[in-house]
């Protein structure tokens, strides 16, 4: 079975969503552990989307904050703060034309998913690219990461497609200082509904290090999410940064 994996919407529907974040950030300096700290913020969006043209595939929704449990900043994250509102506009390919206010270089054009050419069927791969400048510093980033359609699966009533990603960021350019080094991994899994063209489940890992001199910093993140299908929730909505390889998804 062939699937069409391609972001769309029916212009009025409104989801609500609710998210998962938890890292752990450890600080050394000459191999000595200075600070360790947790950070985890729960979150709620509702996305309404508001147009779709079926010529351009261009679909063009809002997503809204409307509750938020932890002090971590959303916009690190690629979401609004609580209470603010982004209209995107975006190819059904998954390229972000816009995104509210922000500047095109910035993380909110990075697109939510790896999104295949063509059809793909059980087994298929294919890859992503995307750059762009950390909000801190303008430190030109690239994401490089491939998609595999590791089953077709019933959820929430309709077939979705079981998508496993993995990849890296890395610095644009090698760090200007000797001793300096950056290294990123990303992994994950997501199930994707094609009638209804958006993400309905996603588990995604980071692993980040940072090296500057005798300095280094160590991140280990994760992030879970599902929308609202069938009027609750079906999933406890958990994570573990520690936790490596996501190895199912959920039957929803």
């Amino acid at each position: 079975e062939a699937l069409r994996i391609e972001l769309r919407g029916a212009p009025g529907t409104v989801s609500e969503t609710r998210y998962h974040s938890h890292a752990h950030v450890k600080t050394f300096s000459e191999n000595q552990i200075l600070r360790e700290k947790q950070e985890v913020v729960d979150f709620k969006t509702l996305t309404q989307i508001k147009s779709f043209d079926t010529a351009s595939k261009v679909l063009i929704y809002t997503v809204r904050t409307t509750e938020k449990d932890g002090s971590a900043d959303l916009h690190d994250l690629a979401f609004p703060e609580e209470s603010e509102e982004i209209e995107y506009a975006v190819r059904a390919n998954g390229l972000v034309l816009k995104a509210g206010k922000y500047p095109s270089q910035s993380l909110f054009f990075v697109p939510s998913m790896p999104i295949p050419a063509d059809e793909v069927r059980i087994g298929d791969t294919w890859a992503m690219e995307h750059t762009w400048l950390s909000a801190s510093d303008n430190i030109p980033l690239k994401l490089d990461i491939v998609g595999i359609l590791k089953n077709i699966v019933t959820c929430a009533g309709t077939v979705c497609a079981d998508i496993e990603i993995s990849g890296s960021v890395k610095l644009v350019q090698p760090a200007t200082a000797a001793a300096s080094r950056f290294d990123s991994r990303v992994w994950g899994r997501l199930l994707f509904s094609p009638s209804r063209g958006d993400i309905i489940w996603s588990e995604i890992h980071s692993q980040e290090e940072m090296n500057v001199g005798a300095d280094k910093m160590s991140v280990l993140s994760c992030m879970v999410s599902e929308t609202k299908i069938t009027g609750k929730y079906r999933t406890g909505l958990n994570c573990s940064p520690e936790l490596f390889p996501v190895k199912a998804v959920p039957a929803l």
